[in-house]
């Protein structure tokens, strides 16, 4: 006689998340105004399926985020099982940043608009601090005499984070147009106005920004399969 613990877990909550994250990603301009309406709408789902998972849509950017930092360190440990110098890690982590910005270009726009929380904006930024901290770390030799590690890591991290905002409303009409949305010109002027310790690229190096960009879109992205 079966028990209730002998059970398969239900797979309709993470049918939902799944859902939802996809809803999220796959937002366009016709969607209209970022709201949980328009993303419960997109998933197919009621408003209470969604606040049975998330308190608000400060709380889903958070669990994105989550998603995308997760993508980014199994992303490094598979280069690191190739060989890659850190440098090579640093370029790639990089591209994994834009690839999700791009493929999330409507609801992080919208965001801007409803402003979400100073605390998952510090979400976004610490744990892309942490990226930063854990590939400086691994160059001691590299490193300027000061600042420390730590705010070393912010400065980055707040260039990076203001270049993705500036892009993401310099191209708001071309996705109101409809027009394919490309952001190899973001991840090329990141990477060239890092340092080039950091980077390991040369001042008039060329940046190989599609081809960076075109490996992180295969890999970037919260599955859309439950589980």
């Amino acid at each position: 006689m079966s028990t209730s613990s002998d059970r398969a877990p239900d797979p309709r909550p993470a049918r939902t998340k799944a859902a939802i994250f996809a809803a999220a990603r796959d937002l366009t301009i016709a969607d209209g105004e970022v709201t949980v309406n328009a993303l419960a709408k997109r998933a197919g789902v009621s408003r209470a399926a969604f606040y049975s998972h998330f308190s608000g849509l400060d709380a889903l950017m958070a669990a994105m985020l989550e998603e995308m930092f997760e993508a980014a360190w199994a992303r490094g440990r598979v280069n690191s099982e190739a060989g890659y110098t850190i440098t090579q890690h640093v370029q790639h982590g990089y591209s994994m940043m834009v690839a999700y910005v791009e493929r999330h270009h409507t609801f992080l726009r919208g965001a801007l608009d409803w402003k979400f929380s100073h605390r998952t904006y510090m979400i976004l930024a610490d744990t892309l601090t942490a990226l930063h901290v854990q590939a400086l770390e691994r160059m001691p030799d590299a490193l300027p005499a000061r600042p420390d590690v730590e705010s070393l890591a912010r400065v980055l991290t707040g260039a990076e984070l203001a270049q993705a905002e500036h892009w993401l409303v310099e191209t708001e009409q071309d996705a109101r147009a409809g027009a394919a949305l490309d952001a190899t010109g973001l991840l090329e002027t990141i990477l060239a106005a890092a340092p080039s310790w950091y980077t390991g690229l040369g001042a008039e190096e060329p940046i190989d920004a599609a081809g960076l960009l075109e490996s992180a879109r295969t890999y970037e992205g919260p599955s859309d399969a439950a589980g």
